[in-house]
């Protein structure tokens, strides 16, 4: 796992935990503002939006990966199988 994929889902775990505590008033309880629940809102969705593109960027890596082991070894099956 690369640096990358850390910070997206830190990113995207943060930010969705933020958007629960606006909604539920434990941040900035005094204002009923309906800006702070949509705020809240778009908060809660745009974590759950960068969680699944980590979790899509994680299953492309694996299939690259899959992919390259694929062609090594059918690269070595075409020259004979006796070079490793």
């Amino acid at each position: 796992m690369n640096a990358s994929i850390i910070i997206n889902f830190a990113t995207s775990v943060l930010t969705f935990v933020f958007g629960v505590l606006l909604l539920t008033g434990i941040i900035y309880p005094d204002n009923k503002d309906s800006s702070k629940l949509m705020f809240g809102i778009v908060l809660i969705i745009y974590g759950v939006y960068r969680f699944i593109n980590v979790l899509s960027k994680l299953k492309q890596q694996k299939l690259d990966d899959r992919m390259n082991k694929i062609n090594d070894e059918r690269e070595k099956l075409l020259r004979g199988g006796h070079e490793k």
